[in-house]
């Protein structure tokens, strides 16, 4: 009988987890920037939920958004994210593309 209660403990603390888990947001990192300073693309695709028109924000390693833009162009693998040129001199290689949860908003 003890152990049928730890058991359902443990279940219960995974579904707790499970549920408050369900928030986090798909992420990808900065590969480069494009020379005309309008698009930066990462290494997040279609695979990782980055289709055409979704809301992908970029951050700090301090959790830190610096700006916001709509993927252009996607593949399996990779994905070109429009931004303003303005805002191109903070984003470095490296940095997370967030992929904004449409359900947050």
């Amino acid at each position: 009988m003890h152990r049928i209660k730890t058991f359902l403990v443990a279940l219960a603390i995974m579904l707790i987890a499970l549920a408050s888990v369900k928030g986090i947001v798909t992420a990808a990192q900065v590969q480069r920037i494009h020379k005309n300073g309008r698009f930066v693309f990462i290494d997040g695709g279609t695979k990782a939920g980055f289709v055409l028109d979704a809301t992908v924000c970029i951050y700090t390693s301090s959790d830190k958004k610096i700006t916001c833009g709509k993927v252009h162009k996607t593949s399996d693998s990779k994905a070109m994210v429009g931004i303003t040129r303005e805002k191109t001199i903070y984003i470095k290689g490296g940095m997370e593309a967030r992929l904004v949860d449409e359900e947050r908003r």
